[in-house]
């Protein structure tokens, strides 16, 4: 049984069960140290204890991050408005109650590209980005408008979209977030290649799922479920690059520039109490990305394991310098 096995182990003989790799990483590395690990009196979240010294950890979340930089992260659009008056790049963007499509539609059109977004959306479900038509724009906010209460329409920026991890004003990891995607071999069909990729998508990495959204997207690019892909040719199946619809997690600390690094890192000290924080930031990879390094989102919560198991690039031991800030007696020099 490796570290993690026993981890997780560890964490279902305690009570908190089975749970996600961001807590075995970090719950790996507490026991490691003799850091005590074991569920919350009152819910089913980890608790670290070493020294009298206590931290809730819980899939990223911890009480070692303020309660009102947590505020600010779970609305993107205060974020953002921070961030543009401590003079770090974001884009500009607004909020809407479903009754506003026209209203929304008069506030985003002076842009040349838009992304429509729940307000408070996770996982990147119901988002829809680069929109440049009224017609686009208004079935993108009907849809979010169906489950949500409050949309976020934002200036869309071009770019490579990274989750950087900060801990204690320090980049950590960053990853490149590929939206869900298949590589063509130039004989197997979009559906068959999906089919391959989904038999083994490791610890962390979510199958590649077929559904109207997909369809949709395939079908605005040309292609159908039955198209073979040439050679070496990457075929997205969706706009959107989170790992919960799908995408892979490629391992991109190396290609991070100094003026980059320096951004995140800015980025992180303008928000005093936000310890351990993920950043997705939008990086200019390409001769059409003409907009300088933008950070678009805070994640409070951010997913430690992606650095540990990415798709491809080198694994990131994230986990270590997280519990070196939550337990600065144990770390190990």
């Amino acid at each position: 049984m490796d570290r993690y096995e026993a981890a997780a182990q560890h964490l279902i003989d305690v009570g908190v069960g089975r749970t996600n790799f961001t807590n075995i990483v970090v719950a790996a590395e507490a026991l490691d140290r003799g850091i005590t690990v074991r569920k919350s009196a009152n819910s089913r979240r980890m608790v670290l204890e070493h020294q009298n010294r206590m931290r809730t950890w819980n899939g990223g979340g911890t009480n070692h991050n303020g309660d009102l930089v947590k505020k600010i992260a779970a609305y993107k659009d205060v974020a953002s408005r921070l961030f543009r008056d401590l003079k770090v790049n974001a884009p500009e963007n607004a909020v809407f109650s479903p009754a506003e499509s026209a209203r929304a539609w008069a506030w985003a059109s002076p842009f040349t590209k838009v992304v429509v977004k729940p307000h408070n959306g996770r996982q990147g479900q119901d988002v829809f980005a680069g929109i440049e038509t009224e017609e686009e724009f208004h079935a993108a906010f009907t849809r979010v408008g169906a489950t949500s209460g409050r949309i976020l329409v934002e200036e869309f920026f071009t770019g490579v979209e990274h989750r950087c991890l900060i801990v204690d004003d320090v980049l950590i990891a960053a990853t490149r977030r590929r939206p869900a995607s298949v590589l063509g071999d130039g004989r197997m069909s979009i559906a068959d290649l999906v089919a391959a990729k989904n038999l083994d998508r490791g610890p962390i990495h979510k199958e590649l799922v077929i559904d109207d959204v997909s369809r949709e997207y395939l079908a605005r690019r040309g292609y159908g479920l039955d198209t073979v892909p040439e050679v070496e040719e990457r075929v997205y199946l969706r706009s959107t690059s989170n790992l919960h619809t799908g995408g892979d997690a490629v391992d991109a600390t190396d290609e991070i520039g100094d003026e980059e690094r320096e951004l995140v890192e800015r980025a992180a000290r303008a928000l005093p109490g936000l310890r351990i924080v993920g950043f997705d930031v939008l990086l200019p990879r390409g001769e059409s990305d003409v907009h300088d390094p933008s950070v678009l989102e805070i994640n409070a919560s951010p997913m430690i394991s992606m650095h540990h198991f990415p798709w491809s690039g080198q694994p990131r031991d994230a986990a270590r310098p997280v519990v070196d800030s939550l337990f600065p007696r144990t770390a190990r020099r």
